[in-house]
């Protein structure tokens, strides 16, 4: 019996390799992360045409006026380290985190932001560095940046979930799309209503991949090697 089930794993192996081969000629299916990304960038870019922080002066959102007042900080050696002796008197030992091209980046640098709203009000108020005062953000767009991180952070948790899997996870990957959804969802009830089409930007990202996704063979097929395989973890 157990020649047989070789055999036939071996075969079940061949046809899917095959079949996937084919059906990844007819039709493109992008990667978990990319979808992400594009979901990511979405409600990034729906954050900056809408008015989720009040702004003052020459600030466009948040996010831009964050990501500057950090460049303009970390290019000099001498606000870095006034920064740091600011942080200090606050019991904080953390440095900025600079936004680079990676989306996850964005969200760890307004993290990271958030733990040092004090020292960041602080130095744009000191008056040892003038040009940084055009950058000090009010309550509201720190209010807007928590919000953006919390919108963010689900695309990042569901991220983490299916990287670390050691298992290939394409038969995860649109139930886990469900559940992205099913959270945003929540939070488009819950947040203010300003934010449910920033929301809503990502969420229709996700959907048309869903939709596109559903179309395609590797994921039935992925289905049924996942549960052809655990079959023969029952049978022994």
């Amino acid at each position: 019996m157990g020649s047989h089930l070789t055999t036939l794993k071996i075969a079940s192996g061949k046809i899917i390799v095959n079949l996937t081969r084919i059906f990844n000629k007819l039709i493109d299916l992008r990667c978990f992360p990319h979808i992400v990304n594009l979901a990511c960038k979405a409600v990034i870019a729906a954050l900056a045409r809408s008015d989720y922080g009040s702004t003052t002066g020459d600030h466009t959102d948040p996010i831009s006026t964050l990501h500057a007042l950090v460049r303009a900080v970390r290019a000099s050696s001498l606000r870095c380290q006034h920064f740091s002796e600011i942080c200090e008197k606050y019991d904080l030992d953390l440095q900025l985190l600079r936004d680079v091209t990676r989306w996850s980046s964005t969200l760890y640098m307004i993290e990271r932001a958030l733990h040092l709203e004090k020292p960041l009000d602080n130095i744009c108020s000191s008056g040892e560095f003038q040009d940084l005062e055009k950058y000090k953000l009010s309550s509201e767009e720190w209010d807007g940046l928590a919000a953006a991180q919390e919108i963010l952070m689900v695309l990042e948790a569901f991220q983490q979930k299916l990287s670390a899997e050691k298992t290939p996870t394409l038969c995860n990957a649109l139930p886990a799309f469900d559940t992205m959804v099913s959270v945003w969802n929540e939070l488009q009830e819950s947040m203010d209503e300003l934010y449910f089409d920033i929301i809503q930007a990502g969420i229709d990202k996700l959907d048309a991949y869903h939709n596109r996704a559903e179309l395609v063979p590797a994921y039935m097929i992925s289905m049924c090697e996942l549960s052809f395989l655990i079959m023969l973890q029952m049978i022994y």
